[in-house]
């Protein structure tokens, strides 16, 4: 007589009594099944292992490559850097931001903004108006200084190069500092001397500078309702020595 076979592998026999009785189970059968699950489970955490690790691996690629865009700025902005480590990279970098803080520091504290760079009484911050004031520089007349606050855009330093080479002079020195949408600017130009009608041209040249009137600028003419520049007359600085 022939066993009946039932599920999870057990074997029955037919019984006189009841019509069956239990028989030893298909160890074969449920070993194979068992393993079966469990090669399963281990499939799906090997693959959940190896995503979690692709990702780890992008993100670790993604946050070099921020690292490295950060630092290639960094060697734009330092002035003639040969560094290329990174530490020795950062450390220049912190001591150039504590020359500019010790520089800017000067500035407030010296001026130095008259011809000879000694004038102690200078106030570099931009004011609220717009102003224009050109002085002779210690009763030399090959040595102007023009004082210019405006309000800061793009173009302003070209705009005054023009204004400066209209009559034939050029800037040997020059000092600018801003405040949030106000500029101050001091230049020191030299030229070959000019006559009061030499002068008037600069001073007309400047003062569509501050204004920002300047011949081709890009940012067209002063909207309507701008405050007019103060023009200040044209002294010497000795004279009130």
């Amino acid at each position: 007589m022939f066993p009946f076979q039932t599920q999870h592998g057990l074997e029955t026999w037919p019984n006189h009594q009841n019509g069956f009785v239990p028989a030893e189970p298909n160890w074969a059968s449920l070993i194979n099944g068992e393993d079966s699950i469990t090669s399963s489970a281990s499939k799906l955490e090997i693959k959940k292992s190896t995503e979690a690790c692709k990702s780890h691996k992008e993100a670790e690629r993604r946050r070099r490559q921020r690292i490295n865009a950060h630092l290639s700025t960094l060697r734009t902005l330092l002035p003639n850097t040969t560094k290329t480590d990174k530490a020795s990279l950062l450390a220049e970098v912190v001591h150039h931001v504590k020359e500019l803080k010790r520089q800017a520091a000067d500035v407030v504290t010296k001026g130095g903004t008259s011809c000879s760079g000694s004038e102690p009484d200078y106030l570099p911050f931009p004011g609220e108006f717009d102003e224009l004031t050109l002085a002779y520089c210690d009763r030399q007349e090959r040595l102007v200084k023009a004082t210019l606050c405006c309000e800061d855009r793009p173009g302003l330093n070209r705009d005054m190069n023009r204004a400066i080479g209209s009559v034939g002079a050029r800037a040997v020195r020059a000092e600018m500092m801003t405040v949030g949408e106000r500029t101050k600017s001091v230049v020191v130009m030299e030229w070959a001397g000019g006559d009061e009608e030499t002068m008037c041209v600069l001073q007309s040249a400047l003062k569509d500078v501050v204004e920002n009137r300047a011949s081709g600028s890009d940012l067209g003419r002063a909207v309507e309702g701008n405050k007019r520049a103060r023009v200040c007359e044209l002294v010497n600085e000795s004279d009130g020595d």
